[in-house]
């Protein structure tokens, strides 16, 4: 069950030499474990901590952090087997009130163990037990390293690239590791006094001050103007739905929010949905405030995320961005939150700790007192609906700014077109004369890759992954073939795994093959690739945006990585090939996905003073729903969705969780969750659906049922679940399945 507290009283301290000098102390801990319970130590003398305290403690022959969840708390066990607290850590790394009574809410209701939560809670360094705030070895370069002509080193490629980057700045060894740079090569250079390690003690943090605002000559429309006002002179706790055409504001909306409750000494914590977007959203709130801004991503260091933990906890950062779980950041001196692209399907935690970061956003404002402005061109139908229903004030930005015309779609019957290499005539003919007009076409396909699919010629045998119930992708760069769901890769296939033969065709389309087929096509024009496999490295993300930005003709390809948020003023062609799916797929939700992908991969075209158009290739031209979509937009075909859901007894009007289980075999899984059925007394306003095989059944070697826990009634649906957790708990079988709970699903893989 989960853990709830009490939050009364919650920062007072204990001293054992001061309260109690007779006895002895004892502190209920949450520990990082899948346990559900919490666990009794004493507390050494002399030492003191509060609720939110980081301890270090024995669990079983292991050492392991853990937070302190109630003081001076009578163990349920004898208590000479109560063993004592190891460590009292540092208080800069404490868990503060708000998120505590976050994480415990948290706890509840998505019915995880308090000690994982609070784990996800702080950074990976806060959670080891380190101090951010020790000083630091640094490797910087030597007077005579920096003189050092890297082209001399000939075929030292690794030193290259070592003194190349000590260059721009000192690395950590944790920072020289992730660039794959190794001990030899740092030792090669150390050797030749070319470098040498350096302590860096971390400035003292203090409060921000906020200095100039620079609007550069920006004026407000009148639509932004109501949206603003509203936001800075609400009168209850309501969240705020901006609901914002493509490119119609809605970032200068927050600016403006912002602007006073940095000027007035507050701190704004921004959630955006993918770490792609942060170096764009960086740059716009760099330009517009003179305000330190702290940035938490999963692609900084360990030191780097948990700097930016205390700085905001400390006050020292006025602004916050960040991804899903920067939501448990502390703030010192809270103003806002603001969620960007609050329908993005990566706010919701898909494995472990499954959490909703939008969610838990609003639930924060809530706690906190602070508003919350959840923005999309394309909201979730969940939050239109709470705003129908009141729950949430709806804002709308309906157009764009004056001089910046809404983009204009056309629908390609593929039913009727003869394609190329996935692009029709009249594509093709477009995209070559938007390129002699010196402008930008942006190709989606949400698809990385070559092709989808390798078959035999002779046998018409098709690669799967052995791992998954999933075909492999061909990458051509590699030569390889690769599951996307669980990273298996097959080097050198050149035969098939059936007949032995060497007749071994691709087919089906990824970015790789359209970059392909549009370098052949256009060979004076550059074509960009941008998705996850090109945007590993470091700093890649910036270098695309920044060869984009500079208006030359080029081709972009790209997946779902350039559907949110970026600003390309010289695209004015967009093109999206392959979205079919999204009308036969077995989840619900891939209509609406479908919808929202097709607006925000639409809203990149036409976004300065070039007109724009948005050319899908699809075989449903005349399909009822996409046809509402690209004619009267995305609110009528919401509301169509809306009253589908309503009809069909699906979220938002009902309330579902997933009770997951996965095993080495189908059966195992079924009959696992066929006993929990068998045990349980379901009330009438509860229905259990399934066992049933998720959509995809097989992944990572493990088979995976669901069972569906359906109510009207969220609270219904909770005690059910709890109900339902007791009895797996109490299951024989309960430790060779593996099992979880997914409280309001976005997806049923």
């Amino acid at each position: 069950m989960g853990y709830s507290m009490p939050t009364s009283g919650i920062m007072m301290f204990y001293s054992c030499a001061s309260t109690m000098p007779d006895s002895t102390i004892f502190v209920a801990v949450a520990i990082p474990t899948p346990l559900r319970n919490l666990f009794h130590y004493s507390l050494p003398a002399n030492e003191r901590v509060t609720i939110g305290s980081r301890v270090r403690v024995p669990f079983g022959s292991r050492k392991l952090i853990g937070v302190v969840t109630e003081v001076n708390s009578r163990p349920d066990i004898d208590i000479a087997k109560v063993r004592p607290v190891l460590e009292v850590l540092g208080a800069g790394g404490n868990l503060t009130e708000p998120i505590l009574r976050l994480c415990r809410w948290a706890s509840d209701y998505y019915h995880h163990p308090i000690g994982e939560v609070f784990a996800a809670a702080l950074p990976s360094l806060l959670r080891k037990g380190a101090d951010p705030q020790e000083p630091s070895q640094i490797l910087i370069l030597t007077p005579s390293g920096s003189l050092i002509d890297q082209q001399s080193l000939g075929r030292a490629h690794a030193q290259r690239k070592l003194l190349g980057a000590l260059q721009q700045s000192g690395r950590t060894r944790e920072e020289l590791s992730a660039m794959d740079i190794s001990s030899q090569t740092i030792r090669s250079i150390e050797k030749k006094d070319w470098a040498k390690w350096h302590a860096e003690v971390p400035a003292p943090l203090e409060p921000f001050s906020s200095g100039s605002v620079n609007h550069s000559g920006i004026t407000v429309t009148e639509e932004q103007a109501t949206a603003i006002d509203a936001v800075q002179n609400r009168t209850d706790g309501k969240p705020f739905l901006l609901y914002g055409v493509t490119g119609s504001g809605k970032t200068e909306v927050y600016l403006r929010v912002i602007e006073p409750l940095l000027k007035a000494g507050k701190q704004v914590l921004i959630l955006v949905p993918e770490i792609g977007l942060t170096p764009q959203t960086i740059s716009r709130f760099q330009d517009r405030f003179d305000v330190p801004i702290t940035i938490l991503h999963s692609s900084l260091t360990d030191k780097q995320r948990a700097l930016g933990w205390l700085q905001a906890r400390e006050g020292s950062a006025g602004i916050i961005l960040g991804t899903r779980s920067a939501i448990y950041t502390p703030l010192k001196f809270p103003g806002a939150i603001i969620v960007d692209e609050e329908h993005d399907a990566s706010y919701k935690q898909q494995d472990g700790f499954r959490y909703s970061a939008r969610d838990l956003a609003v639930l924060r404002a809530g706690f906190e007192g602070l508003p919350v402005i959840l923005g999309s061109a394309t909201p979730s139908l969940e939050s239109l609906h709470n705003a129908d229903s009141g729950k949430y004030h709806l804002l709308e930005l309906a157009t764009r700014p004056p001089g910046i015309e809404p983009e204009r779609y056309e629908l390609l019957d593929t039913r009727h077109l003869e394609q190329k290499d996935g692009l029709t005539r009249a594509l093709r003919h477009r995209i070559g004369e938007r390129l002699a007009n010196k402008e930008q076409v942006l190709i989606f396909i949400n698809r990385r890759g070559f092709a989808p699919v390798m078959i035999c010629n002779d046998c018409s045998w098709i690669a799967h992954c052995s791992r998954c119930d999933a075909k492999l992708t061909y990458h051509l760069n590699t030569n390889t073939l690769v599951c996307h769901h669980c990273g298996t890769i097959s080097h050198n296939i050149t035969r098939c795994q059936s007949c032995r033969s060497s007749q071994l065709s691709p087919l089906g389309l990824g970015t790789q093959r359209i970059e392909q087929t549009l370098t052949a096509m256009f060979p004076e024009f550059p074509v960009l690739r941008i998705d996850r496999d090109s945007t590993r490295r470091k700093g890649s993300m910036e270098s695309f945006i920044s060869e984009i930005n500079t208006g030359e003709s080029a081709i972009l390809v790209g997946t779902q990585i350039l559907a949110k948020g970026h600003h390309f003023p010289n695209v004015t062609l967009v093109a999206m090939l392959d979205i079919d799916s999204g009308f036969y797929s077995a989840d619900f939700r891939a209509t609406e996905k479908l919808g929202q992908i097709i607006l925000q991969v639409g809203g990149r075209s036409g976004r300065a003073d070039k007109p724009g158009t948005v050319t899908i290739q699809t075989a449903f031209a005349t399909h009822p729903l996409m046809e509402t979509l690209v004619q009267d937009g995305y609110f009528e075909f919401a509301t169509g969705l809306l009253q589908e859901r309503k009809e069909a007894g699906l979220p938002p009007f009902t309330f579902h969780a997933i009770i997951r289980a996965e095993a080495n075999s189908s059966t195992t899984a079924r009959l696992f969750l066929e006993s929990i059925i068998a045990k349980v007394q379901v009330r009438n306003t509860v229905n259990l659906l399934g066992p049933i095989p998720a959509l995809m059944e097989k992944k990572a070697g493990r088979y995976r049922q669901l069972l569906i826990v359906i109510s009207a009634n969220r609270s219904d649906l909770h005690r059910e679940v709890r109900h339902i957790i007791q009895t797996t708990e109490s299951l024989p079988d309960s430790k060779k399945v593996r099992w979880s709970v997914d409280v309001d699903p976005t997806d049923m893989f």
